[in-house]
């Protein structure tokens, strides 16, 4: 009987050539922020937790500037080298613990990728202008829930949704849901100021 082909979601060339560290954020969550947030060419964002870049070259490729602040020198390294990899300029990294502080001022968005995400809550309305929003990646509803609460102190428009993303097998004889897929990847939770 033959093994069944593990699931691979579809990648852009783009993100192919990128190595893959920690955990990842695909497309279809990278969308939904993008979409939610509103972010663009002219949008500055703070990215907290890097891991090995994914996530911030999706950013990137669309906005101004994004700086980015991971704490573990090994994911830095790796998504200095990924940044370096598709000459990305607009992305300054910053190997610091985000929960020391937060420099810049008056940016549209403040991305959220660590596992205690609600501790960065108040520093992140702090370095958000008004209109603008955080969205967090969380994998545990647990986490995500923390958060959601803490943002509720704050932010206008605290909502938590998650994406679920079906392919189809299209063949002659016709076409169906495939077997295997990529469901639940996280929970996305966003606030506006």
């Amino acid at each position: 009987m033959a093994q069944p082909t593990r699931y691979k979601p579809y990648l852009s060339p783009l993100l192919k050539k990128l190595k893959r560290g920690p955990a990842v954020t695909l497309p279809k969550d990278a969308g939904l922020i993008i979409a939610y947030t509103c972010i663009g060419k002219e949008s500055e964002i703070v990215e907290l937790g890097t891991g090995s870049g994914f996530l911030t070259v999706q950013l990137a490729n669309i906005a101004k500037k994004v700086t980015t602040y991971e704490r573990r020198e090994e994911f830095a390294k790796t998504a200095e080298s990924n940044f370096k990899k598709l000459e990305m300029e607009n992305i300054e990294l910053k190997l610091r613990d985000a929960h020391d502080g937060i420099d810049e001022k008056n940016v549209d968005l403040v991305m959220i990728d660590l596992p205690d995400a609600e501790k960065a809550a108040k520093p992140a309305y702090d370095s958000l202008k008004e209109g603008g929003f955080i969205a967090a990646h969380c994998l545990h509803l647990e986490q995500a829930r923390l958060l959601a609460v803490e943002c509720q102190k704050y932010f206008s428009d605290v909502f938590m949704i998650e994406g679920l993303v079906r392919e189809y097998e299209i063949k002659e004889r016709g076409t169906r849901p495939r077997n295997i897929g990529l469901m639940h990847t996280a929970y996305l939770v966003f606030a506006r100021k």
